[in-house]
């Protein structure tokens, strides 16, 4: 009875294992290749490997026609799968190495260099480390040392602020709104209840005839819109923006007409309090004409600023609005530059009073000792723009005097004026022994000025006086940031390993080489690799840009209209075009010398077909010895 009890015992383990085993031969491999018409599937943004929640088996991923769309939350991982090609075995190879590459980079088991690797890393400076964040990148050749005059801006140049600030103009808005517009009093409890920081980026535009809140692209086309707080279709705005050519972009005159620019870190407001105001009159049904609401919202954010309120809340609590300097990074640039001869000037569109208020509180009470020249109430652009005489303030009053101006004096506070007459008062550019009356020849680049706004303080200054120019864009530091994190990582990595994937398997789809007269174009399963390629390429962008800001990605890209990859924006295209310079904060200049030669990029300033040449570490593992032999036989 015994012996009969653990024989039966015995074929109950068997039968249980022989089960397990069978059901665990039933999972879906996680990184294997099936037969003709089967895939890889791999986990991205997660830091490891999953088991797949499906429950498909391998061969039933042929029935599977329509990949998902990826998750804007961050913490999930997304599951793809590698297409495959039922009649190239070259092209299969490609796709085989491509999986093995895209697993070795979701298990961080590989951490290829970002292409081009010459923009990315860091630089060393008196034996110090300067980061991304801190670094200063560069679009064209300037010598520190050859630069005579240094000029800033106030308002986030020299003065940072605090995330409170944009707090405070929204509320200050949207007060306008409720009490002098009288709009209704249910859309500020509902709607309008504060700021939020996550809606938009800067370098955005709003649509006045629509009230869209539209990012646009270097080659002038919309992008992304949102209509209110709900993204509009893409074939909605491919048609409102249809030109008469078809090509697709916005003309500059109708850009002029509808499209006001948010190039400003205020201007952050406006595209939240608008998409706020918006949203409650549709979530309503409320009938509402767009340019009508676009105009009071500007209003009402314009006013915030003009009225004072704002100034004087920041001024009675600094400590609240206005980033701490602790360090005194701001002052040691500053004597840096004093030290080796360096004239300097603030001009900024603040009043002298607030000006005042926030330099004290960061710099010292001395600050006025650094500058040469303080101009307060500047009205930039016109300040460029513009042939109008300074007018002296007086700093203990703040009232304006009425005397001439002849001479610009270091101790005394300066409005209005125009550049050419700072250029012919003061002599600067025209070299040390010259001056604006003079004979010399005269020579802008000598002058440096430093702004955080591209087109109110940079654009005329470059192109009417020939001043370099440095932009100070906060959004560096941040998007550096990000791009240190392994989600952001993987996701340019596999877009990067994706689109070489693309190039290797086109050339592997032409057996007889560029020669074959049989196969001039792509056959059916062809295409369909490569539109599984793009679609996945497209995903692992959307990623991407979702890490920096989920509606409108980041400032400096776009995807494009194809939902392939993505290009620069419009933004980004200002920042080449108009900035000689930028960096994050202008006190990063103290980690250089004063005489530094700042070099541009060399695959910035290289065509494509010349920037191809650079090595690619990405590249060349999912090349194999036989695709270089082919190429040197073409």
């Amino acid at each position: 009875m015994k012996q009969r009890r653990v024989f039966l015992q015995c074929l109950l383990i068997v039968a249980l294992t022989s089960r397990v085993w069978k059901n665990s031969q039933q999972q879906p491999a996680l990184f294997s290749t099936g037969d003709s018409g089967h895939g890889l599937r791999y986990s991205f943004l997660a830091g490891f490997p999953q088991r797949l929640t499906t429950g498909q088996r391998p061969r039933d991923s042929v029935r599977r026609t329509k990949l998902q769309r990826c998750s804007v939350s961050h913490d999930a991982s997304t599951w793809v799968e590698m297409p495959s090609h039922p009649e190239n075995e070259k092209v299969n190879q490609v796709l085989q190495r491509t999986g093995d590459l895209l697993k070795k980079i979701q298990e961080k088991a590989v951490q290829p260099a970002l292409r081009p690797p010459c923009s990315r890393g860091h630089v060393k400076s008196e034996g110090q480390l300067i980061g991304l964040e801190d670094k200063v990148f560069v679009n064209n050749y300037l010598n520190l040392g050859a630069a005579e005059v240094v000029g800033f801006d106030y308002d986030y140049t020299l003065v940072n602020y605090k995330p409170a600030l944009l707090d405070l103009i929204y509320d200050l808005a949207k007060t306008h709104l409720l009490e002098e517009i009288r709009y209704p009093k249910s859309m500020g409890k509902s709607a309008l209840k504060q700021y939020d920081p996550e809606f938009a980026i800067r370098g955005l535009a709003v649509d006045i005839e629509t009230a869209w809140v539209c990012k646009i692209n270097f080659r002038y086309r919309v992008a992304v819109a949102f209509f209110g707080r709900e993204r509009v279709d893409p074939q909605e705005v491919k048609a409102m923006y249809s030109s008469k050519t078809g090509a697709g972009v916005v003309e500059y005159e109708e850009r002029r007409a509808r499209l006001r620019p948010l190039n400003d870190i205020f201007s952050m407001v406006e595209a939240c309090l608008l998409a706020d105001v918006v949203q409650w009159f549709k979530d309503n049904e409320v009938p509402f004409d767009p340019r009508s609401v676009v105009n009071d919202v500007l209003q009402a954010v314009g006013k915030a600023h003009m009225s004072g309120a704002m100034h004087k809340s920041v001024a009675a609590d600094l400590s609240k609005y206005v980033e701490p300097d602790p360090e005194r990074r701001m002052r040691q640039l500053l004597v840096q530059l004093k030290d080796v001869g360096k004239k300097l000037m603030v001009v900024s569109n603040s009043q002298f009073w607030y000006v005042d208020a926030g330099m004290s509180h960061v710099v010292g009470e001395d600050w006025q000792t650094f500058f040469d020249v303080v101009v307060a109430s500047a009205g930039k652009p016109g300040f460029y723009t513009q042939s109008r005489p300074f007018r002296e303030v007086s700093k203990r009053t703040g009232r304006v005097k009425f005397k001439p101006i002849e001479e610009l004096e270091p101790d005394e506070v300066y409005c209005q004026g125009s550049v050419s007459e700072l250029m012919r008062l003061t002599g600067w550019g025209y070299g040390e022994k010259s001056s604006a009356d003079s004979d010399a020849g005269y020579d802008g680049s000598r002058i440096i000025y430093m702004g955080d706004s591209i087109f109110a303080d940079l654009v005329e200054a470059r192109r009417q006086y020939g001043w370099t120019t440095g932009a100070i864009i906060r959004e560096v530091s941040d998007e550096t940031k990000v791009h240190r994190g392994a989600a952001w990582r993987q996701a340019r990595h596999t877009m990067q390993a994706l689109l070489h994937c693309m190039q290797l398997c086109q050339e592997k789809m032409r057996p007889g080489g560029v020669n074959d007269p049989s196969r001039r174009q792509h056959s059916v399963h062809d295409h369909k690799v490569l539109d599984k390629l793009e679609s996945l390429a497209a995903e692992a962008v959307e990623r991407e840009e979702a890490l920096v800001n989920d509606n409108f990605g980041s400032i400096f890209r776009t995807a494009n209209a194809n939902n392939f990859g993505s290009s620069p924006s419009f933004f980004a295209r200002s920042l080449s075009r108009h900035a000689d310079i930028y960096t994050s904060r202008v006190e990063n200049f103290r980690l250089y010398s004063t005489d530094h030669r700042f070099y541009p990029s060399s695959a910035s300033t290289r065509p494509v077909h010349v920037a191809t040449h650079m090595t690619d570490s990405l590249l060349e593992r999912l090349r194999d010895d036989n695709d270089f032999d082919e190429e040197l036989e073409l």
